[in-house]
């Protein structure tokens, strides 16, 4: 062949290597990066942080970008993991069994721990608890985990029905908490007789020198289980995952690797076989076995149908409007799950925690300040956070002045008399402080402040003269735009605020009301209710997670080295 020819065929076939390398690469990754997805962790979830050190090392060694996409239930990382909005996952090992069976979910590694491919549910009580068999715990109060956590909620459900019993029958309430340090914290705190937890979770808090750990005792261990393992979406190319399985598995040869194992006391990861997974299977199989014959029930199965669920709302309006705002969007969940949905109101943000902690309200919407304190007092947790009119799930703090001010400045501020809304509120209270201690404005600088309910109330003192400035949400002080309301400071942007559900509330209602407010933006006739609802949700809702608001969290637990004297609700989150 002449030697153009030669010439003409290279490039045709380098051409062709180029353009189906780019296709494959862009059906594999179409945003060009990796999304790993977190449901089930060997540390608890403060450590959290490690995790993000993960993808960002998987990320580097790939040489994309790589995102870290952490939920609050195990159910949304494997829905996620089935609809391929995630390319791999730290996942429980009962959801890896149930997933490989449903849609093929792949196996990549799994961690070693101590030498250890293996670990355990282990039940625990209180330290100075009596109780010291699992019989014990009898009509007692118990904390499982999540519905699809294997140590955390089959293995004691299993052991249940092997002697013919449920944890209907059995205990005389359960809850779950969505972590294991937060029923390890939960038992400590007596909050529950007894809990459930992964066995390695427990060690890691005992050998950090967690309190909550040293709270506690076991009484009862299972049998060994293959350790929650790391998995492939189903499809992921060949070279893909196979250079994903080889960057976790030399990983602890890489010193950057190592250090962030070493934190995690994880030695390495290994290939593992599916057979270590086997005795999870035997279990289910059992329970499927007993629920087939009508002796037991699982929550998966459990019906909303006709239930009378009280949703309360953080009192940002007077009654009245609350009603006229909010009506209409319970009357649609209603419609979509079958339940009744009943507005609960309370007259203060504490009243309102309160009474999701204690059952009276299984659902809530919150905002960023009072969610961490549901949180942290009540295991309240996130199912879905809104989005704004804007399509945005944040939004903004202002600090506002009435038309005939000569304020233009923060700074200016000083001598001035200053309304807050609720010292509760994150818009409102919280972030304003901020703003106004950043240009070195305490509250004894101010000559009078006030804080009040309502966001509306703190317009209008300002629009009245009786105050000189005041702070809101950005969308109400455009409300009151056309009175001559100024904005002459904005904040920094506020994550906006979660769904919640009390630790009480049935599994059954979180997925069906989680699934309705997470597809209510695509249906027209959500669309419909959403537009008359407060801007800050008029976008819909989206998956919510507690690392949300970790930044809110900081700003409040920096307080006391910042002011220093008491401007924000004396609690530590």
């Amino acid at each position: 062949m002449p030697r153009q020819a030669h010439a003409i065929m290279a490039a045709i076939l380098f051409l062709f290597f180029v353009l189906t390398f780019s296709v494959v690469a862009a059906e594999i990754n179409p945003h060009k990066n990796i999304r790993i997805g977190v449901a089930s962790m060997v540390t608890p979830v403060s450590a959290v942080r490690y995790y993000h050190e993960i993808v960002d090392y998987v990320a580097d060694q790939l040489e994309m970008p790589g995102e870290m996409v952490h939920r609050t239930t195990y159910d949304e990382i494997d829905r996620m993991l089935e609809d391929k909005s995630v390319d791999v996952a730290f996942i429980c090992s009962a959801p890896y069994v149930i997933d490989k069976e449903k849609f093929g979910v792949e196996l990549l590694v799994a961690p070693v721990i101590n030498d250890d491919r293996f670990y355990q549910s282990d039940i625990i009580v209180h330290r100075d608890s009596q109780i010291t068999t699992f019989e014990g715990l009898k009509n007692k109060n118990f904390a499982f985990v999540d519905p699809k956590s294997n140590s955390g909620r089959l293995y004691p459900a299993y052991w249940l029905a092997k002697k013919g019993l449920t944890p209907d029958t059995f205990f005389d309430r359960y809850f779950f908490s969505y972590s294991h340090n937060k029923s390890v914290e939960m038992v400590a705190k007596k909050k529950a007789d007894g809990a459930a937890v992964d066995s390695v979770v427990l060690a890691y808090m005992l050998a950090s020198g967690s309190p909550y750990a040293t709270g506690v005792k076991v009484i009862h261990q299972s049998p060994q289980f293959g350790i929650p393992p790391v998995v492939v979406a189903p499809g992921l190319p060949l070279y893909l995952k196979e250079k994903l399985r080889e960057i976790f598995l030399r990983m602890h040869e890489n010193s950057k690797g190592r250090k962030i194992l070493t934190a995690m006391r994880i030695d390495r990861f290994e290939r593992v076989p599916d057979s270590n997974y086997d005795s999870i299977r035997e279990m289910r199989s059992f329970i499927e076995q007993k629920v087939f014959a009508g002796s037991t029930t699982t929550e998966e199965s459990g019906t909303i149908e006709k239930m009378l669920i009280k949703f309360g709302v953080i009192p940002w309006d007077n009654p009245r409007i609350a009603y006229e705002k909010y009506q209409p969007f319970l009357d649609y969940l209603g419609m979509k799950t079958g339940a009744r949905f009943e507005l609960a109101l309370k007259s203060s943000y504490q009243d309102l925690v309160a009474a999701l902690g204690n059952g009276e309200f299984y659902l809530a919407l919150l905002g960023p300040l009072t969610y961490l304190d549901a949180h942290a007092r009540f295991e309240a947790v996130p199912i879905a956070k809104s989005v704004t009119q804007d399509d945005a799930p944040f939004y903004q703090s202002v600090i506002v002045v009435g038309p005939e001010s000569d304020i233009t400045r923060v700074s200016q501020l000083v001598g001035r008399k200053f309304a807050f809304s609720s010292l509760w509120s994150t818009s409102g209270n919280l972030f304003p402080r901020y703003m106004l201690a950043w240009e070195d404005i305490h509250l004894d600088r101010l000559s009078l402040y006030e804080n009040f309910n309502y966001h509306d109330t703190v317009v209008k003192k300002v629009l009245s003269g009786e105050y000189d400035a005041g702070a809101v949400r950005l969308t109400v002080a455009e409300k009151y735009a056309p009175y001559g309301l100024k904005i002459i400071d904005s904040s920094d942007p506020i994550p906006t605020g979660p769904v919640v559900v009390s630790p009480m509330a049935p599994y059954a209602v979180i997925r069906k009301v989680q699934e309705t407010l997470l597809t209510m933006a695509a249906d027209p006739e959500g669309r419909k209710i959403l537009k008359n609802m407060e801007p800050e949700l008029q976008g819909g809702f989206v998956p919510a997670s507690d690392a949300d608001y970790s930044g809110v969290r900081k700003m409040i637990n920096d307080v006391p080295t910042t002011c220093g004297i008491g401007c924000h609700p004396k609690v530590h989150f």
